[in-house]
């Protein structure tokens, strides 16, 4: 079974899918997306990804002429399938085909989505983390709408790449953390507080953030939303990223500096398993 493409409804392999060259979203990234993980063909968190879905259309002026239920469907067909055990289902709406100008386009916007394999992390890589580097945040004001226009995060991970780490964090002209160029940010600070930066309108509301924050506090574990400084981070005990791909990375390794003893932490291991405990139950 090829990898799967869902086109405006339409169904066909991968490699056959196409879209138009006079797409808005190729011209100006005048777009969202949403990218979803899927267990034995079942997305989790599915509700919480459209939810995020709706708030980044309604931000750009976006309706997408399809029922919320019929893109759930196209997502969850795509999963089911795809006949992987653990999937990637990604679906991106822009706002349509129409001449390169300032007029929107008069026809309808344009839904696409795909669902490929989403290969993990094994124990041993998993325990030995990941580094990243930390960055000037250079991108646009509105980091919390989850659009296209992803090129100074993709630009940041260019960065990292020719440093020999995975990631890069960012942080604004205060020296405060916002979030990494792929993933929501954590950390255990030297005090022994947990944190997170706040949805202040300057990070993404990450689905797997989300989640995590929920069962934390169902199992009485205080995790702190609020600002931490790049030099505060730089002392932290533990650090790791979450993400729809990334689930929980214990980051061993900061600006060529070794973190936690080059291992992950006891706080990340044990929200790790309360989070892979939580995607079997959803299951």
């Amino acid at each position: 079974m090829p990898d799967l493409a869902w086109i405006n409804g339409e169904i066909t392999p991968l490699a056959e899918a196409r879209v138009s060259f006079l797409d808005h979203g190729y011209f100006y990234g005048y777009g969202v997306y949403e990218a979803c993980k899927a267990f034995a063909g079942k997305i989790y968190a599915l509700q919480e990804h459209m939810n995020r879905l709706d708030r980044s259309l309604r931000a750009l002026r976006i309706t997408p002429g399809r029922s919320r239920e019929e893109l759930e469907g196209g997502m969850e067909e795509l999963a089911r399938r795809s006949g992987y055990e653990t999937a990637f289902v990604y679906m991106q709406i822009t706002r349509g085909v129409g001449k390169r100008g300032p007029e929107q386009p008069a026809g309808a916007p344009v839904v696409a989505m795909f669902a490929t394999e989403l290969e993990t992390m094994t124990p041993a890589a998993w325990n030995g983390g990941i580094a990243v580097i930390t960055l000037p945040d250079e991108r646009w004001a509105h980091p919390d709408i989850k659009s296209l226009n992803l090129l100074p995060n993709i630009l940041a991970k260019e960065k990292a790449l020719e440093q020999d780490a995975q990631e890069a964090v960012f942080y604004n002209a205060q020296n405060i953390v916002t979030e990494a160029a792929s993933s929501n940010v954590f950390a255990v600070l030297a005090d022994g507080r947990l944190v997170t930066p706040p949805l202040d309108g300057h990070i993404l509301e990450g689905v797997s953030r989300l989640m995590i924050l929920r069962r934390a506090r169902e199992s009485g574990i205080k995790i702190e939303e609020t600002y931490f400084t790049r030099a505060e981070l730089a002392q932290a005990a533990e650090i790791f990223i979450t993400g729809t791909g990334a689930e929980i990375i214990p980051v061993t390794g900061l600006d060529g500096v070794r973190v936690g003893g080059g291992r992950a932490g006891e706080w990340t291991r044990r929200l790790y398993e309360d989070y892979l405990r939580a995607v079997r139950q959803s299951g």
